[in-house]
């Protein structure tokens, strides 16, 4: 029998329309219309899907396409390491904890490797398939779970949600969350937003590291949710298609910078650089 499970957040009207009036709207550690720097990526990163923090001045991506890593030097304006993980596929996800690199497929395949490609790529099992449609791969030091964003169907076994769901892996365990961690409900949007719109489908997920907030960037809707790390939302925001043509990663420096890639069809992707305010 299949159950329905109460999940942990629920995204309120109330909540929605205090975003949109704007009374959150100081409180926002971004200028999101007004960034620090564009760099303009070469061709191979043309679909970029994920982002993380690799090592000072350097963030690495993947092109969805390939199961190859690619570190970008923000400073020297270019790539300056691959490595090869898999074969071929839709890569979506990737997020650096320690000395290891974690990656997912949309098809809800998890690999792990070491930074110093020492030992072997590890494929660790998860409860996901291709229906869920894994996209976004993040991780957060204060539960120490890996953040897990499926863009599409957000149920699985005995668990029956009602919109779309990040889930959490443990790493030191290796366990998965039951339930998903956070929840954006579509037909609450939809209420203040109009049905006109396009709903909105998480891409990349990533925690700040100063706040501890969890930042959700769609591409379906353009969007940028925040939710607090005790699974409340905060903040939402409709990115614009000039600078966020498809947000499909994000990332923070451990100072705080927030970096949104965004793929750009026919050419090279880009990656967008904010300052905290």
């Amino acid at each position: 029998m299949r159950l329905t499970q109460s999940v942990t957040v629920i995204v309120s009207i109330m909540f929605i329309s205090t975003l949109l009036s704007g009374q959150t709207r100081d409180q926002f550690p971004y200028d999101l219309g007004k960034p620090h720097e564009v760099h303009y990526l070469p061709e191979i990163l043309e679909e970029i899907s994920g982002l993380t923090y690799y090592a000072t001045d350097q963030l690495a991506a993947l092109n969805d396409e390939h199961g190859r890593m690619y570190v970008y030097d923000i400073k020297e304006k270019k790539i300056v390491h691959r490595v090869r993980f898999e074969g071929n596929g839709d890569f979506e996800g990737i997020e650096r904890v320690g000395d290891y690199i974690y990656a997912t497929k949309s098809n809800g395949k998890l690999y792990r490797f070491h930074t110093a490609m020492t030992g072997v790529v590890e494929k660790l099992e998860t409860p996901f398939d291709s229906q869920n449609n894994v996209e976004g791969l993040g991780y957060d030091p204060n539960s120490g779970h890996l953040l897990i964003a499926l863009k599409d169907d957000g149920d699985l076994d005995n668990v029956e949600v009602k919109g779309k769901s990040i889930f959490g892996f443990h790493i030191e365990t290796e366990k998965h969350t039951r339930t998903p961690l956070y929840v954006l409900h579509n037909k609450d949007l939809e209420r203040v937003l109009g049905t006109s719109r396009k709903k909105i489908k998480p891409s990349g997920v990533a925690v700040h590291p100063i706040s501890g907030d969890v930042y959700v960037v769609a591409s379906v809707g353009r969007a940028l949710v925040v939710f607090s790390n005790d699974g409340k939302p905060k903040n939402l925001t409709i990115l614009k298609g000039g600078l966020f043509p498809q947000p499909e990663g994000i990332a923070f420096s451990p100072e705080g910078d927030l970096f949104i890639s965004n793929e750009v069809e026919g050419e090279g992707g880009t990656i967008v650089h904010f300052k905290m305010r």
